[in-house]
């Protein structure tokens, strides 16, 4: 009896794992949900996020607002629902933007070794940096945007998507079936990504859903300093830090954006976990 399973067998196995994990359903749900409340925000019953009435600043939850209203007389519970489309943008975008080009220079990093010295240096010393001050430092430089909190996001991120995607390529490329693709005269780009960057997407799945979830609450860090997104946008660090003023006296206007913030990270973190369980072959077996 062959006791090699077959590719497609394994892949399914794999999948059938990873839909039942705990985390990933877990995680999953609060993604779905939180997903689905930012894209339906105009028929969840929000009014204009930015529209200011003076004469009804902070007001107690009513039938007109569900959460009451803040400094300014907006309401609450729109501005929460509509800064959960802030929130998941950024996320993604500095996600797939790290990913991007952190792979990129990872792969070249780690296949040719006269450049692995330059550019790893260079990698340290971004790293050396903490992220929150970096980011801090690059939107202090520039008009605070959404452009500009990616940007400043995800630069900081960059060198840990190199050093992994860097790690894969020295493990793989003294592979023989790397080897013989050599010995045949295939092209080096083809080598690369035919060959060479399968071997990456395992681990970069599991690193991006970090990523995703670190730009969420960095950002939210830094919105809540007055160093992240305009005022007129809404954000959930911007909630926060206006509300924090009146946590005693109305702390609705802390708490919503609160919950939402942690409920989108935790589902995030949890789906990176169920991916590292059913992709990691050690943890796998143990399934």
């Amino acid at each position: 009896m062959n006791s090699l399973v077959s590719p497609s067998a394994a892949a399914k196995r794999r999948l059938r794992a990873f839909l039942t994990h705990p985390s990933v359903l877990v995680g999953g749900l609060l993604i779905l949900s939180v997903a689905l409340m930012a894209l339906a925000a105009p028929l969840l019953g929000t009014i204009d996020p930015s529209r200011i009435e003076p004469a009804m600043r902070l007001k107690p939850p009513s039938e007109l607002a569900w959460f009451g209203t803040d400094l300014f007389g907006r309401d609450v519970y729109s501005r929460a629902v509509y800064g959960a489309r802030s929130s998941i943008l950024i996320g993604l975008f500095v996600a797939a933007a790290a990913l991007l080009v952190g792979v990129a220079i990872g792969l070249v990093t780690g296949y040719f070794r006269w450049v692995d010295a330059i550019v790893m240096r260079i990698m340290d010393g971004l790293m050396a940096i903490p992220t929150f001050l970096l980011a801090i430092a690059l939107v202090s430089l520039t008009r605070a945007s959404v452009a500009t909190v990616v940007v400043a996001l995800t630069i900081p991120e960059i060198p840990r998507v190199v050093r992994l995607v860097r790690s894969v390529v020295l493990t793989v490329r003294e592979e023989s079936f790397v080897e013989a693709a050599i010995s045949v005269g295939t092209s080096t780009p083809k080598i690369l990504i035919r060959h060479i960057l399968p071997s990456t997407y395992a681990p970069l799945m599991v690193l991006g859903t970090y990523i995703c979830a670190s730009a969420i609450l960095i950002e939210a860090g830094l919105s809540f300093l007055g160093t992240g997104l305009p005022p007129e946008i809404p954000s959930w660090g911007n909630m926060i830090s206006e509300g924090r003023t009146f946590f005693q006296v109305a702390p609705r206007l802390v708490f919503l954006p609160s919950l939402f913030l942690a409920l989108t990270v935790l589902g995030i973190n949890l789906l990176g976990d169920g991916l590292r369980d059913t992709l990691d072959p050690r943890i796998a077996k143990r399934m």
